[in-house]
């Protein structure tokens, strides 16, 4: 009996140069978590490191071959609702720039996009522009650009896909620009052997020219830069700005609308744009510390992160107990299920044989009765023909009684018919004796009357007897 409820622990990656790493980007909900589970065959939070749902980067393992593996990334996107781009910043680039300070070996990056968009939206847009960064032109022959949700185009013809991977390839400030810096084009299906063309398509790019070296990595690296000096932390401040003179300017509208307000005596109206312009100064305020935070050296990320890892590893730890723990209890128990499973064979197995014996015995008692009925039968048989034969026999002796009499009766009739017969021979000799003297007195051949009717009488008293 297999355990359902077995869980694996997780255990923290050590990347070595060795190791062949993966990155896989693009906005959320691409597909990026899909893409891997397809390659990796494991769910979202069962890879190794931390889960998901408490660190935005994540790994999980590809085995290639039973020898050799790489390394898939799971990154967040720069339009995380629930992260602010410059978290999101802070935490691909501390990771990249450990890959790079290990030595550990970065394939490539495969970066999704949906096919199902009608056009490419603002977040996407800009996803994609920080992704440029990042990367720099130097790593675009390292990139796959790789387009989703294929498989989801419904009743849309595959022209109009066709179209829209055309577009972007087509359009500078979409991918036109990566593709003639030797960024290569695929396409994922949404099936597993999809998938890993793609994986292998980067593998080959890897074999072939060797790690990539991504413009962040050279800058926070090589250069000593601090996050907000690279190009994709002046992308960052560019937003940000971009952002806070929106807010400043809202907050003006905001504060002279309620200025008016309160000329007009409308309260209720002054306290709601209030309301509103302290919600947006509080944006303000957010977005300014933001802006404050990429002004950030590796060494100081590096300090930020350790810590921040380590309380989540500390949290992850106690997690890990607790999963231990509960395992161990679900080992018990399924020990406990497995020794009750298997007296309830036991005693299954026991009942199947009673049941199989007494199954055994009505077959032989039906079997006895059915010979026994047989038996009756042949016997009635039996009886009906001993019957049959007396019957016969009697009707036989009766026949041979009414034969015999039939017999007698002709017999008699015979011997009656042939003393008449005797009798008229006799009484023929007598007249023909009486006639004979008759002719010889006479001389004549005429007879006496009165013989003839003797003769006759004679006849006639021989048939009577």
């Amino acid at each position: 009996m297999k355990n359902s409820n077995h869980v694996e622990p997780v255990e923290p990656v050590e990347l070595s140069p060795d190791d062949k790493v993966i990155a896989v980007m693009g906005v959320t909900g691409a597909g990026k978590s899909t893409f891997i589970h397809h390659v990796t065959g494991q769910q979202v939070g069962i890879g190794h490191g931390l889960t998901s749902h408490t660190i935005s980067v994540s790994i999980y393992t590809h085995r290639v071959t039973p020898e050799r593996c790489v390394y898939l990334i799971d990154t967040p996107g720069f339009d995380d609702t629930s992260r602010s781009d410059t978290e999101v910043l802070k935490e691909v680039a501390f990771f990249f720039s450990q890959l790079y300070r290990k030595n550990v070996q970065l394939a490539g990056i495969i970066y999704l996009h949906r096919i199902t968009d009608n056009r490419v939206s603002g977040s996407a847009l800009k996803n994609l522009s920080m992704f440029k960064k990042l990367c720099g032109e130097g790593a675009f022959g390292h990139v796959v650009l790789c387009t989703s949700m294929w498989n989801n185009l419904g009743t849309v013809l595959p022209e109009i896909g066709n179209e829209r991977e055309q577009e972007l390839i087509a359009t500078s400030s979409f991918w036109g620009a990566m593709h003639a810096g030797g960024s290569q084009v695929a396409r994922w299906q949404g099936t597993k052997e999809s998938a890993e063309a793609v994986v292998d398509q980067i593998i080959k790019i890897h074999n072939e020219s060797g790690k990539a070296m991504l413009k962040i990595q050279e800058e926070l690296v090589d250069g000593g830069m601090s996050l907000d000096e690279t190009g994709a932390g002046r992308e960052v401040q560019r937003e940000i700005l971009e952002a806070k003179a929106e807010l400043k300017e809202r907050i003006t509208q905001l504060q002279k609308a309620q200025e008016e307000m309160i000329q007009q005596s409308n309260k209720t109206l002054a306290r709601e744009l209030a309301s509103q312009r302290k919600a947006f100064e509080v944006r303000l305020a957010e977005t300014t510390e933001a802006q404050e935070t990429l002004k950030v050296s590796l060494e100081t990320l590096m300090e930020q992160k350790e810590a921040e890892y380590e309380k989540l590893l500390t949290s992850a730890m106690s997690e890990q107990k607790q999963l231990a723990a509960a395992l161990k209890e679900k080992a018990a128990e399924f020990e406990r299920a497995r020794l009750e499973q298997l007296e309830d064979e036991e005693s299954f197995q026991e009942a199947q044989a009673e049941f199989a014996s007494e199954v055994e015995s009505l077959k032989q008692k039906i079997k006895d009765q059915e010979n026994k009925m047989q038996q009756q039968k042949l016997e009635a048989e039996l009886k009906a023909a001993k019957d049959l034969k007396a019957e016969l026999e009697k009707q036989r002796i009766e026949e041979e009684k009414t034969a015999m009499a039939n017999t007698q009766k002709i017999e008699q009739d015979l011997k009656k018919k042939e003393r008449r017969k005797q009798r008229m021979r006799d009484g023929m000799v007598i007249l023909g004796t009486v006639a004979g003297v008759a002719s010889a007195i006479a001389g004549v051949a005429t007879m006496n009357p009165a013989l003839i009717g003797m003769g006759a009488s004679m006849a006639a008293g021989s048939m009577s007897s």
